[in-house]
């Protein structure tokens, strides 16, 4: 270490020798001007001397100030200073001295500027391999990536803490199902000679925190062996190969040892099903997981695999973002540019890359909804071949998808994706816009989520200047390949003539320099033009009817005078232009043409060239819907038309512009649709000449669907969704493409955007983990109850002082459905409360606070309410209180609060009376009219409601949905709907199907309609029958801000008062399931 750090200081003052070096050298150059701000004082009269040394100018001013600035190359000091505008008898006043150029600089620079550095870096990456080296066989892990990365606990290995059975407080059955493997590990020779077989792998399934790890922990050391601990992401590396390389060092390490635990954490990370990944079986963790069952079999596994993956055919638009700049084209363009040649099969980081995907919606179940699509980062990209995909034909068009992929379903619960080779005509895809509530008053449509904030100014010469740099490039390539290819094939390449050429090797000329002086309009044109809407409506003109070459020419029928007029006035406008013709070369059309070779470029550059080639500005896609509806109005007035029907259509032959432009409707809200058609031969526009035919595009939206609409409408009028119609295979030879890692595994695609998904299917363990002679042992860890709850407590006591009036009985019966880790979370903060206060011991209140902050965030003290705000929580949280005391079947209020904690603005705790594993239909009623109490207390008080409940609401019908769902607590019977693909395993359930007609579900919506109005008209008769004790219980919030228990108890009367309890004929049994 003290090597390393002597090297390191050593290193660090080389670089500031270096740096100081150069700061030497070029500290006569400080005072720099650039050769505009020169010609600027020339023709200012402010320049006495200039002395030129090659392309390096030493200027000294009238006042014998001195300054530095640089000719351009290959150019003399006089050309170059006239074409950035010097006045000729200016510029002859001024004493001009040249000098060769020379000096000790000339040969010491280059040497300073490229071998110094060089050296520099060879020497720190020489100590720093030096001291690896030295330091053994741990700094030299660094550079070894097939070793494998487990910690060794237990018999050999270095621990803290020794952690036994004792340890483990709860998990009963658990533990004594692990008994036998430690009994085997210690006593494996009874074993063996009754012929028994322990299993070699036991899988520890259960929900977050409850002790899995360290369980296995606990079985390490009660056999007293070593214990090799690694998670399953520390076996893949970027490098092919690496993780299946480290799989065999982990198993031959734990071989070395004799009897050994491997300890595989989030095993699904790499365990999941076979041949659906992105890659199939030549994906990095399907590699290694078939390294690990070879090594938990024993032999070798043949190499032979089936190549499955999930992607979407090249041809496929997608919306991407990349440094900066938008672009809607075919995925392969965007993918196909990190590959080289045949190269597949290979994931490739994406830095920098973003594409359309989506915002969830924030919900309290697992359900997924859409909030708004947004572009998320992507991690990597994916393209390899395949010989089959699916076509999905559905209302609006078509997409084509390998099998194993998966497209978003919409469902009564939101969205959820389904594989493609799944799906079934009559499914519902997910679409841009995303609209909801269609039958209710709360309709809404989600869209795009724009920059609010978009400012944006637009360089107007620049792309002219732009196009120069290719020339010049093309000059260089024709130099450099003098002699080696032909001239003429060269012109060819390059697009130039050969005779231009020819003159470019010969010597006899070259590519002029461009400048604003060749050009009439160099002093009319603006430097920059902000976006305007009055700008993306010229845009639009120049989409629909404007063609750009060395001239800009908008042409229109003659009869459209309302629009050449405004086109005139908005070249005027913004570009201080005036049309040099106005032609009339066809009949009935008339051409508005402005010689203006840069204003040709600027078109040219943001809306394309040529007929075939428009497309939209790329910043439409950030810009909000003023500009994207003034640049639709000028392209509307050009190439748009609407029918007897009041429905639009706008025509082109650009494939591109007309897919733009559907993404971009529907990014804000409106539905439209693209069709393709053949003009017939021999059509005229405008009386002009006769037209070959020629294949189009159509985009048409309804009346309803109109961005021009002064009034928003797109609420109104039915929209077709995209439903399937019909799924079918087909043969394909090509690449498939997929986008890796994006935040919230999708990105829209298609021509019409629909929302793909990027993973294959939820993470489900490969079937061949779980045979016999692998991992056949299941032991699942439940959530401890109120004893385990205790003793867990008790173990994490453990060390901290607790003061007397410490009760573990009292926080474990305040913590039901707490995890192990999460009671470790509770008293450590509550140590962490105690410490913060000062105090010398962790007191009873400080245990109860942490339970809270763990339960609902910190307390936000800067959220201040109003007066008429604090009044409306305490009538609401009271009623919840009261509306709960007075139910059969009502829980216990523990504290009752209107102090903001996490996203909250207050909250009611309740405490159930004895830990059950079943519920009733009474207490499920129970817990519905409480949600509804604080809804309630608000219309009773207030006479309106405020959007405070809407979270109670949420739950209310979530309840609600499942007491006739799932447990068949409603007239409809006992009956479940909706078949849910569980993954027990994973301690969660994923995504429900639905199994049932959409007259089954109208009747499962009017039974929870019924539920929740029984639930309100309960809470409304309790809280007016006990409107004195509302008033009571929301004053004394209003007055204190919290109510503890006691308090309460003692405010409602609560002891004088037998709560009602459930009939038996009233009690069903609820099957809990475990996981």
């Amino acid at each position: 270490m003290r090597n390393l750090l002597k090297n390191f200081i050593f290193v660090i003052l080389i670089f500031f020798i270096i740096a100081g070096v150069f700061s030497f050298l070029q500290q006569e150059t400080k005072n720099k001007i650039s050769i505009t701000q020169l010609a600027q004082n020339i023709n200012q009269e402010k320049v006495k001397k200039i002395t030129a040394s090659g392309n390096n100018l030493a200027v000294i001013f009238t006042d014998d100030t001195k300054a530095q600035s640089k000719k351009e190359a290959e150019i003399s000091l006089s050309e170059t200073l006239a074409n950035y505008g010097t006045d000729k008898t200016k510029f002859a006043k001024v004493e001009v001295e040249m000098k060769e150029a020379g000096g000790a600089w000339n040969w010491l620079g280059p040497i300073l500027f490229s071998v110094l550095p060089l050296l520099f870096f060879v020497g720190f990456f020489f100590f720093i391999l030096r001291q690896a080296k030295g330091g053994g066989g741990g700094a030299m892990q660094a550079f070894d990536f097939t070793k494998a990365k487990a910690r060794l606990f237990g018999a050999d290995g270095t621990t803290k803490e020794k952690i036994t059975f004792g340890d483990v407080a709860g998990l009963k059955e658990a533990k004594e199902e692990l008994g036998e493997v430690v009994d085997f590990l210690k006593n494996p020779k009874k074993y063996l000679q009754i012929g028994a077989r322990i299993p070699k792998g036991v899988l520890l399934v259960g929900p977050p925190g409850t002790g899995k790890t360290l369980l296995a922990k606990a079985i390490a050391n009660e056999a007293n062996v070593p214990f090799f601990s690694i998670a399953g992401s520390e076996f893949i590396e970027l490098f092919v190969g690496v993780g299946a390389a480290r799989t065999r060092d982990l198993f031959a390490t734990a071989k070395k040892a004799g009897k050994a635990i491997i300890f595989i954490d989030e095993i699904d990370s790499i365990g999941r099903t076979r041949g659906v990944g992105v890659t199939g079986g030549h994906e990095e963790r399907e590699q290694t997981l078939n390294q690990i069952l070879s090594e938990m079999d024993g032999f070798e596994r043949d190499d032979g695999r089936i190549v499955i993956a999930a992607s979407i055919t090249g041809d496929t638009p997608i919306l991407a973002k990349r440094n900066g700049e938008y672009a809607l084209s075919p995925i392969a363009e965007v993918i196909d540019s990190y590959y080289k040649g045949g190269e597949e099969n290979v994931e490739k980081p994406a830095e920098g890359l973003e594409v359309l995907g989506f915002e969830k919606k924030l919900s309290n179940n697992n359900n997924i909804y859409f909030q708004n699509s947004a572009f998320k980062k992507v991690r990597s990209v994916f393209r390899h071949k395949v010989n089959e995909i699916y076509e999905i034909e559905y209302n609006g068009g078509v997409m084509k998808t390998t099998g194993n992929h998966s497209l978003f379903v919409r469902n009564s619960q939101g969205i959820k994706p389904k594989l493609v080779s799944e799906m079934k005509p009559n499914d519902i895809l997910v679409n841009l816009p995303y609209k909801v509530n269609r039958t209710t008053q709360k309709r809404e449509i989600r869209a795009h989520g724009f920059n609010s904030n978009f400012n944006l100014e637009l360089p107007v010469w620049q792309p002219l200047f732009e196009k120069f740099g290719s020339v010049n490039f093309s000059y260089q390539y024709a130099l450099a390949n003098s002699g080696e290819i032909s001239q003429t094939k060269l012109g060819e390449m390059l697009g130039f003539s050969q005779r231009t050429i020819g003159k470019w090797q010969q010597g006899i000329c070259g590519p002029r320099v461009l400048s604003r002086n060749y050009y009439q309009h160099q002093n009319i044109l603006p430097e920059k033009v902000k976006v305007a809407p009055e700008l993306m409506r010229l845009l639009g003109y120049y989409t629909a009817e404007g063609y750009a070459r060395k001239e800009v020419d908008f042409c229109f029928n003659k009869n459209e005078v309302e629009k050449i007029e405004d086109v005139k006035n908005l070249m005027k406008e913004i570009f201080n232009l005036e049309p040099n013709k106005v032609r009339f070369i066809t009949s009935n059309a008339v051409n508005i043409v402005y010689h203006c070779k840069p204003l040709a470029e600027f078109f040219a550059k943001h809306c394309g060239k040529g007929a075939k080639n428009k497309h939209v500005p790329q910043f439409l896609f950030e810009a909000p819907f003023e500009f994207f509806k003034e640049f639709f109005r000028g392209y509307f007035n050009g190439d748009g038309h609407i029918d007897k029907n009041d429905r639009g259509e706008a025509t082109s032959v650009s494939k591109q512009l007309i897919i733009e432009l559907n993404w971009l409707l529907r990014m804000h809200g409106f539905k439209s649709y693209i069709h393709l058609f053949k003009a017939k031969i021999g059509r005229r526009i405008r009386n002009g000449k006769p037209l070959a035919e020629t294949i189009a595009w159509r985009l048409g939206f309804g009346k309803t669907q109109n961005p021009l609409n002064i009034l928003d409408s797109r609420m109104k009028g039915s929209i077709n969704r995209p439903i399937i119609k019909s799924i079918k295979k087909i043969p394909y030879d090509g690449y498939v493409y997929d986008f890796c890692g994006c935040e919230n595994e999708a990105f829209f695609a298609g021509e019409s955007p629909l929302l793909a998904h990027n993973t294959n299917r939820p993470d489900v363990l490969d079937p061949a983990l779980l045979r016999p002679g692998r991992f056949d042992r299941r032991i699942v860890l439940d959530l401890p109850d109120i004893s385990d709850r205790e003793e867990i407590l008790k173990i994490h006591s453990r060390g901290k002082p607790l003061a007397l009036n410490v009760k573990l009985r009292e926080v474990a019966e305040r913590t039901p459905g707490f995890s192990g880790a999460d009671l470790a979370n509770v008293v450590n903060e509550a140590a962490l409360l105690a410490a913060r206060k000062n105090k010398i011991q962790v007191f009873q209140e400080d245990i109860l606070d942490s339970i809270e902050k763990v339960l609902l965030g910190p307390e936000r003290k800067s959220h201040i309410l109003s007066v008429k705000e604090k009044e409306i929580a305490a009538y609401h949280e009271a009623g919840h209180a009261v509306a709960d005391t007075f139910l059969p079947g009502g829980e216990q209020i523990r504290k009752v609060s209107i102090v903001a904690r996490g996203m909250a603005a207050g909250y009611t705790l309740k405490m159930p009376s004895e830990e059950r594993k079943m519920k009733t239909k009474t207490e499920f009623l129970a817990d519905i009219a409480t949600l509804l109490g604080g809804y309630t207390a608000e219309k009773i008080k207030f006479g309106e409601i405020t959007t405070g409940a809407s979270n109670d609401l949420e739950k209310a019908s979530y309840i609600a949905r499942k007491l006739i769902k799932e447990y068949g607590m409603s007239s409809l019977g006992p009956i479940a709907f909706g078949e849910k693909e569980e993954l027990a395993f994973l301690g969660w359930e994923g995504s429900e199907h639905k199994n049932y007609s959409e007259k089954v579900a109208e009747k499962i919506d009017a039974e929870v309609e019924k539920i929740i109005k029984s639930a309100q008209i309960t809470a409304q008769k309790i809280l007016i029958k006990k409107r004195n004790l509302l008033e009571k219980v929301a004053k004394r919030l209003v007055e204190k801000e919290t109510i503890e228990k006691e308090e309460f108890e003692e405010l409602v009367g609560l002891k004088k008062i037998e709560k009602s309890l459930p009939k038996k004929s009233n009690l069903v049994r609820v099957k809990v399931k475990r996981v």
